[in-house]
């Protein structure tokens, strides 16, 4: 058995146990066959240079976990979120694989796909943030949530309605960071559960649609930008911003 094979048996160990005491084994079976062949896909990429050294020639590797409805692409980031990226650099490190200074995994869910999943893969890590996370905040506009503004102190910030979502076994498989309150009103009645996120790249933030029923719009300069359900790029952010969560609405400021 080579080495890759014995460090990826050790992880793939790790990732069922986790995902058994999550989602149940008939859901967890499903997501390691995900994850094992995700492994075997990024660990092809691995090169074999003079004297023998591996290199792993990228820095920034994005993984989209394809997931036709909500409750799925839920559930996919909820078991892969934090556990892929772990278990990658693991890999590639016990392996004695070389890595780019900054080398990153960045896991997102996606409606349309070809397969289970899609990887990209980038020759740089991502750039240094132009200005601190700190510097950026969302301030309630109309409807009524936790609180009147939220600093974006974190590279994802998750927007909805209930602060914990849950699945069948009551479970949960989401958090929200924004959090507009359940029966409080006809705007937040239009905010799905699982709405929308925030995320940071290369110094920029963007706001994805996750999928929502009432769908997610940015108001700037006179004129409505929609967000495509599902599209994992979403819309750049500028300062000013009206964000509109179905009726809700949020303005970004940086």
């Amino acid at each position: 058995m080579s080495l890759f094979a014995e460090i990826e048996k050790s992880i793939e160990r790790g990732f069922r146990r986790a995902t058994e005491r999550l989602f149940g084994p008939a859901q967890s079976e499903d997501l390691v066959v995900v994850h094992r062949a995700i492994l075997r896909e990024i660990e092809s990429q691995v090169r074999v240079v003079a004297h023998g050294r591996r290199v792993f020639p990228f820095g920034r590797v994005v993984v989209t976990l394809i997931g036709a409805d909500e409750e799925r692409r839920t559930l996919l980031q909820g078991a892969f979120a934090e556990r892929l990226p772990a278990g990658l650099r693991e890999m590639l490190e016990r392996s004695g694989c070389e890595i780019p200074r900054g080398f990153t995994v960045e896991v997102r869910t996606g409606a349309a796909g070809e397969g289970a999943y899609e990887i990209e893969y980038f020759a740089d890590a991502p750039k240094p943030a132009a200005a601190p996370l700190e510097t950026a905040r969302l301030v309630v506009v109309k409807g009524k949530a936790g609180s009147g503004e939220f600093t974006l102190d974190r590279p994802r910030v998750n927007l909805g309605r209930m602060a914990e979502l849950t699945d069948s076994d009551h479970r949960v498989i989401r958090r929200n960071d924004v959090v507009f309150e359940e029966g409080a009103g006809e705007a937040n009645a239009t905010v799905s559960r699982r709405h929308a996120h925030i995320f940071v790249e290369e110094g920029e933030y963007r706001i994805a649609d996750d999928g929502s029923e009432f769908g997610t719009r940015v108001f700037r300069d006179g004129r409505s930008i929609e967000v495509p359900s599902g599209d994992r790029r979403g819309e750049r952010l500028r300062n000013g911003d009206e964000i509109y969560l179905g009726r809700a609405c949020l303005r970004f400021e940086r």
